[in-house]
């Protein structure tokens, strides 16, 4: 039986709620061995309800199990931070520094420390699991998401903490790799990062975007559209998924109709399009139009329930679901975050609190980590979901080397400024190649690392890519399931080159399984993965966001496999090959409403805004802005009363009054507004461009004793570092990389914008 890849490292958590143990369970479920410390009166997680269902006395909340298998629990008497590599808080500094976890102590047992809370590990108050729509409200991207004329709309469930929790996992495998006593990850700076994409137009366009509503003009047909059981997310981004459905409804005439093949033309069409497909989708069972998508080219989602994925023959297939012991007898839940040699581990038990002796006080064998500033990743991922990955990690130490092509190249290089206008002064870029340099989104996510170009279809530019595979430790790949080995570049060609390289691929529906050779993007992925069935308004039955989630949550998980990847070949001199799903990944956020609906045969309910228990949670209209309020039970009276007279005031004034009746509340602001107010403007980073001139980004979500780290440099041109790139880590010769390049293997570059159709006026 195969060592699961983080067997060896031992954590310790004292954290409750979500983030901090969903970090926990992270770590357990990829071989850790965890150690769960509760406070004196439990896990607030313990009883958590997670919809308008109340728990049943004595019930464990599906949360709580969610969260915390795998762990052992004992009492905080019984074990000392020297048995632990790391311990994961949620707890700020303040309150840690007379305890038996405060950083400088657990650094004198060679002991490092992981927070994760609402704010940071500076601030006063470290955050409940009811601060969630603070938190949302506080990145600014909610005055974006909703209908106009409505409040805004937050993500459902508890995002900003998982979204943080798979961050701390990460940190956690970090620790040893750095001479950082304690880093921190608060639910805002890594919320931040999962939702940079809304802050496009603002910070590289600079220019207001009108909220787009249930669906999408853009790229029409979009969000969740009724069908005859449920919904289903069509993909509309790419020219073959409008020939498709073109082909489906039965109308072949569009697919060249030069107002309709245009996705940006089309958005004037939608209410002839809504009148003929309306009825199509009506007739049709969700699971009978997904078996459409599949057999086709054509990128299409069914809203899945959680009843959905407990029966879903691709989940199923893959083994994401399985059995969880709990007091109350045996739940289905999610049971490993990827696919890897020793996944899942057979421990899939949540135990009592303090119900455990504890572990044996042996003395820690030291791990054999390399240093960040030693580790190198290759790239070979295109959008977000993939570079995510190198965006996070490269201001920590990480080399990554993103490798593009002529054909095809990055799509994000196009993204923002075409799909909505240039940014002004800068219009005559479209008239060259510096179009490709000033995308924003491509820029924003592509930070620090170098660009290699290679020809992999030809075997000379593969032997030059192998050179680098021997010189680095790991490739992330975000590409469809047949594209490496149709490449040549299985994980049987790659070892053989370097025994201890680490392969995490990510394609939307993973490696093996009914769907994988399904093609997804973000709005795909939301309604395949538990987001759409809980999203939106409390008067819809399903929505998609205009945010692509998925992809940040994808990028998180496939972060902690090439970290965890690492670390077992650290420890064993042996490369292992991941194979990650974003469709499981983005269950993971949601992983209680399947144990819900394993326990109780029921969907979770949706909320809208509010949040699950009596605590009142929701937003407020003022004179000039909507104000998210949150009150406890024993506060929510007295904030009921100020909130009837709430049109009367300003957004300002409602806030302080909430506050002085003992509630909480975070006035909403929107991507246009929020990067030149507090809490957003601390969190940014500019980086001066070479074509762009010095722009703003979301800086990293971490801080390293106490420091953020920086970029270390703007997103690379097209090509820019192809032959250092090749003499310094692939180890080439200059007559070589000369040849390679005369050639055709390597460098080159993009057609003229015009020629593939981006004009702007």
């Amino acid at each position: 039986m195969a060592k699961p890849p983080l067997h060896g490292l031992r954590v310790i958590e004292t954290a409750t709620g979500v983030s901090g143990p969903y970090a926990g369970r992270l770590l357990a479920s990829m071989g850790a061995s965890v150690v769960k410390v509760e406070p004196h009166d439990g896990d607030p997680a313990r009883w958590q309800p997670v919809d308008d269902v109340p728990l049943t006395d004595g019930e464990l909340s599906p949360l709580f199990i969610h969260l915390n298998a795998g762990k052992v629990n004992v009492d905080s008497r019984d074990i000392e931070p020297s048995w632990a590599d790391v311990v994961i808080s949620g707890d700020v500094l303040a309150t840690l520094e007379n305890s038996k976890w405060n950083p400088n102590r657990l650094r004198s047992h060679d002991t490092r420390l992981v927070t994760t809370t609402a704010w940071g590990a500076d601030a006063d108050d470290p955050g409940s699991m009811i601060d969630e729509l603070l938190v949302q409200t506080a990145t600014g991207f909610l005055g974006f998401n909703g209908d106009e004329g409505l409040p805004p709309l937050r993500l459902p469930g508890w995002q900003s903490q998982y979204v943080a929790g798979g961050l701390a996992a990460a940190m956690a495998q970090l620790i040893g790799r750095t001479d950082a006593s304690h880093i921190d990850v608060s639910w805002l700076g890594a919320l931040l990062t999962a939702t940079e994409l809304c802050y496009g137009d603002a910070l590289h366009c600079q220019r207001v975007r009108s909220k787009v509503g249930a669906h999408p003009p853009t790229a029409f047909p979009s969000g969740a559209i009724k069908c005859k059981d449920g919904h289903f997310a069509p993909g509309s981004i790419r020219p073959i998924d409008w020939e498709m459905q073109c082909l489906f409804y039965e109308l072949p005439e569009w697919i060249d109709d030069p107002e309709l093949k245009n996705r940006l033309t089309r958005r004037h069409h939608i209410p002839m399009i809504w009148d003929q497909i309306t009825p199509w989708y009506l007739e049709r069972e969700k699971r009978e139009i997904f078996e459409l998508a599949l057999s086709s080219p054509w990128a299409g989602g069914m809203v899945m329930t959680p009843l959905d994925a407990l029966s879903d023959p691709h989940l199923a297939a893959r083994e994401y679901l399985g059995e969880i012991s709990t007091p109350q007898g045996t739940v289905v839940g999610p049971v490993r975050p990827f696919k890897a040699p020793g996944l899942p581990v057979s421990d899939q038990t949540v135990r009592p609190k303090a119900s455990n002796p504890p572990p044996v006080q042996e003395q820690r064998s030291p791990s054999k980590l390399r240093p960040l500033s030693e580790l190198r990743l290759i790239e070979m991922t295109i959008s977000w979901a993939g570079p995510y990955v190198g965006n996070i990690l490269s201001p920590l130490g990480v080399e990554v080397i993103k490798i593009e092509s002529t054909a095809p190249f990055d799509g994000f290089r196009t993204q923002r400024p075409y799909d909505h206008g240039m940014r002004p002064g800068q219009e005559d870029l479209v008239h060259d190649n510096r179009f490709y340099e000033a995308g924003g989104l491509f820029n924003a996510v592509n930070k620090g690392k170098k660009d290699c170009v290679i020809n992999l279809n030809d075997p000379d530019g593969k032997e030059a890519f192998l050179a680098l595979v021997a010189n680095c430790d790991g490739l992330v790949a975000n590409f469809s399931a047949h594209v490496l080995p149709q490449l040549g570049l299985d994980f049987s060609t790659i070892r053989k080159v370097n025994p201890r390289f680490v392969v995490v691929r990510m394609p939307a529906f993973g490696v093996e399984g009914p769907y994988s050779d399904a093609v997804g993007y973000g709005s795909i992925i939301e309604a395949m993965g538990g987001v759409a069935h809980r999203q939106g308004y409390e008067h819809e039955e399903a929505r998609v966001s205009n945010i692509y989630f998925p992809d940040p949550t994808a990028g998180i998980h496939a972060a902690n496999a090439f970290l965890a990847g690492v670390f077992h070949a650290d420890q064993t001199g042996e490369g292992v090959e991941i194979d990650l799903s974003q469709h499981e990944a983005m269950w993971q956020h949601s992983g209680e409403a399947i144990v819900l609906a394993s326990f109780h045969n029921r969907d979770i309910g949706r909320l809208g805004n509010r949040e699950p228990g009596d605590n009142f949670v929701g937003f407020a209209s003022t004179k000039d802005r909507w104000v998210a309020v949150v009150a406890t039970e024993s506060a929510k009276d007295s904030v009921n009363d100020l909130l009837k007279r709430s049109m009367n005031k300003t957004s300002t004034q409602l806030t302080k009054d909430v506050e002085l009746a003992g509630g909480k509340a975070q006035i909403c602001l929107d991507p246009w507004t929020a990067p030149e107010e507090l809490p957003l403007s601390a969190r940014l980073d500019l980086v001066d461009h070479p074509i762009t001139g010095p722009m703003r980004h979301i800086a990293s979500p971490f801080m390293v004793d106490g420091t953020r780290p920086l970029p270390t440099r703007h997103a690379p041109l097209f090509d820019q570092d192809t032959d250092e790139v090749l003499r310094t880590i692939g180890l080439l010769d200059d007559a070589t990389i000369s040849s390679l390049r005369q050639a055709g293997h390597i460098g080159g570059s993009l057609p003229p914008p015009a020629d593939l159709g981006f004009v702007y006026e």
